[in-house]
């Protein structure tokens, strides 16, 4: 989500050299690490939501969840404003949040919240992401086609996980995991290009770009 999300003058999240004309000079490019920061941790989370690993190590992604994907996207959030980048700024500004609710309701909050409620307010809450992510989809229309399969997964995963939240049917939970590993490779692929093109000078990696 780097290299595309500064095509909106020109997320969740990657903008690239493209775009770079368009964002305040002396400001690099800091879309790859938000991008990279919401893969690693969205893979870490698919991985046990697809069943492919122990559950009882699941608290291992409150953490990196707190730090890494919430914290770093914030803070790339903020720096995207400062370069005129309002999709970039919008979508990571929605993605960091959603990880740091995600290890605070963890930590925090799900003890509170009767037994018998808990997987209708897990499913609302993946709901309401899920339908911030469409518009995010479309917005994402005029920035490269990995941008947009990336941000089309994440909303079906969110669909996926939600329906399993909400009817506790494992196969959705299982299903939406399997999604997740999918976007959170892609995103790699996506900021591995930012990263790879900074250092060559050119871009290396195509991500098809839907720019007009």
């Amino acid at each position: 989500m780097s290299q595309s999300t500064e095509q909106v003058s020109e997320p969740a999240g990657t903008a690239g050299p493209a775009l770079a004309a368009a964002a305040r000079p002396g400001l690099a490019d800091p879309g790859a690490w938000a991008v990279t920061a919401f893969a690693t941790t969205s893979f870490m989370l698919g991985m046990y939501n697809a069943n492919l690993i122990n559950a009882a190590g699941a608290a291992i992604v409150i953490p990196v969840a707190l730090f890494f994907g919430g914290l770093i996207q914030i803070i790339v959030a903020i720096l995207e404003i400062f370069r005129g980048n309002l999709f970039g700024a919008v979508v990571f500004g929605t993605y960091g949040p959603f990880w740091v609710i995600y290890g605070v309701l963890q930590t925090l909050y799900a003890s509170g919240i009767p037994a018998s409620a808990v997987n209708s307010a897990v499913a609302l809450f993946l709901a309401m992401f899920a339908v911030l992510t469409f518009y995010f989809v479309v917005a994402s229309l005029r920035t490269d086609m990995v941008l947009v399969a990336i941000l089309a997964l994440i909303f079906i995963g969110l669909v996926l996980l939600a329906i399993g939240a909400g009817t506790s049917t494992t196969g959705f939970t299982r299903a939406g995991g399997w999604v997740t590993l999918a976007f959170a490779v892609l995103a790699w692929y996506h900021a591995a290009g930012d990263v790879i093109s900074a250092t060559f000078g050119r871009p290396v990696l195509p991500v098809g770009s839907l720019r007009r």
